[in-house]
């Protein structure tokens, strides 16, 4: 059985015990390939986008000002290419260390699975300074990654907050190495 497999299991279990802590429901953007993506022909890069997120996870005291906050999400994407949708289901298994009653840091890791399904046949794209046929999935294809993540979430009263987290992919190749990341507003229960 493969490591996301057994972390997808594990986070599961955790998810469903009842919390000690909290729960967490969130919703928010999702921001893949941030300032790599190149979005024009004149070259600019994704900065921003809306990729509608939601959440749910869950909330363990651990020691101090340490919390384990595993969460399930799912990200759908409005901006995909003729015939052809993207989703993007995310398992993260982030800590927490309160730095005061009204700020956390959040670090850990993420999995992500993103979805490309289709309706087959072919589909004309401008490449370069033509166009192209491509072909388009005729079915579900499913890659899977995982990423280091950090960030910050604020909280404006006792349970909601705003939260930025931001997800390196391959962190150990400089130069190659590329960011996501999640703007999120959430609700404890």
């Amino acid at each position: 059985m493969s490591i996301s497999i057994k972390a997808f299991i594990l986070i599961s279990f955790f998810l469903a015990l009842p919390a000690r802590g909290a729960h967490l429901v969130t919703t928010g953007t999702f921001v893949p390939y941030f300032n790599k993506a190149q979005i024009s022909n004149t070259g600019a890069t994704r900065k921003f986008e809306l990729n509608p997120y939601v959440g749910y996870g869950q909330q363990f005291h651990i020691s101090g000002p340490h919390y384990f906050m595993p969460e399930i999400a799912l990200a759908f994407y409005l901006d995909n290419a003729k015939k052809t949708t993207r989703r993007t289901l995310f398992l993260h298994y982030d800590f927490s260390y309160v730095l005061t009653n009204v700020f956390l840091l959040r670090y850990g890791l993420t999995t992500y699975w993103h979805t490309i399904e289709g309706e087959g046949g072919t589909v004309t794209l401008r490449n370069g300074d033509s166009y192209s046929d491509f072909k388009a999935p005729s079915k579900a294809r499913t890659s899977y990654y995982t990423t280091v993540d950090f960030g910050g979430e604020y909280f404006f009263n006792p349970v909601r907050s705003l939260r930025l987290d931001v997800n390196m992919m391959n962190a150990r190749d400089f130069e190659n190495r590329a960011f996501n990341y999640i703007l999120s507003y959430n609700w404890y229960l």
